[in-house]
């Protein structure tokens, strides 16, 4: 038969040894979780580097229409399509066309502002 202080050892020597098992376990999870984590976050950074890609794109189309909307809005640009395209002229005294008493419309156009406002 074992004696008592042979029993207590092997006892020990499980004990130590589960506690050897339970602690490898606690550790490989743990790796397995950081591996995990670190995946996630190579994923996550590939995304990001996606959309910062797409934001550049984005960014360099907006100063592109930026700069279009300037050069399109000059008065220059403005009155070259308008006379070339459309035909504009700038007035002179024999394409001018006047409709009724212009004098006496603006003394009346002040009168009109005059009473609709206080009636």
């Amino acid at each position: 038969m074992e004696s008592r202080a042979q029993r207590i050892r092997a006892d020990r020597v499980r004990a130590d040894r589960k506690s050897a098992v339970r602690i490898l376990t606690v550790i490989m999870i743990g790796i397995f979780v950081l591996v995990g984590m670190r995946s996630y976050a190579a994923i996550i950074q590939h995304e990001n580097n996606i959309l910062e890609r797409e934001n550049e794109y984005l960014q360099a189309e907006i100063d592109s229409l930026e700069s279009q909307l300037v050069d399109e809005t000059r008065v220059t640009r403005i009155e070259n399509v308008a006379t070339q395209q459309f035909g504009m002229v700038y007035p002179s005294a024999d394409n001018v066309v006047k409709l009724g008493n212009v004098e006496s419309e603006v003394k009346n156009l002040a009168a009109s502002i005059r009473s609709e406002a206080y009636n």
